[in-house]
């Protein structure tokens, strides 16, 4: 799936899949960044500007400022996640957010802290539901997190669509040693 659904405003669509979806998630990055301004929140270390940067060439064949209308913001705790959906302002910027649990299946922060950080994300997901698009992508919890499954029910609450995809049967997910 290297292509997802056009992005409505007033909707947070979900999107949960192995490895978050990363190609998928990169290419409407760069299809909308085409368009002009773009938020992307990072929770997992997914974005990777050449790859955007390719696909941007791909949808534009004219240079174009499309990276350069990009904000990026990395968290690396659910708690900068936390804080960085907590300073969005309701412009009218599209907001993708990468990965958004990796940092919530954190083990070494409490469950209780974990969720009560995550239902605040929620809040501040819905005061942005009516004013921009906002597209979501986050990796299901592994097997044996059994707190991930919770975590993962509280997101699917806060989108208005939610996409969820599996890997192909026979396909081994083992993470490349390099990524693009």
């Amino acid at each position: 799936m290297n292509t997802l659904p056009e992005l409505v405003t007033g909707q947070v669509l979900l999107l949960v899949a192995p490895q978050a979806a990363r190609p998928a998630m990169l290419a409407l990055a760069a299809r909308m960044a085409n368009s002009g301004p773009l938020r992307v929140l990072d929770g997992g270390n997914q974005f990777n500007a050449y790859r955007v940067a390719r696909e941007v060439r791909r949808g534009q064949p004219l240079p174009s400022d499309a990276l350069n209308s990009i904000a990026l913001a990395r968290a690396f705790t659910c708690f900068q996640m936390e804080a960085l959906l907590a300073a969005q302002t309701a412009a009218p910027t599209p907001l993708v957010i990468l990965d958004m649990l990796a940092t919530f299946y954190d083990e070494n922060v409490p469950f209780r802290e974990r969720e009560w950080l995550l239902r605040r994300c929620s809040t501040h997901l819905a005061r942005l539901r009516g004013r921009v698009a906002v597209a979501i992508s986050t990796r299901p919890p592994r097997a044996g997190l059994p707190d991930g499954l919770q975590l993962l029910a509280i997101l699917e609450e806060s989108a208005d669509r939610v996409w969820q995809l599996e890997a192909p049967s026979g396909l081994s997910l083992q993470p490349a040693l390099f990524q693009e």
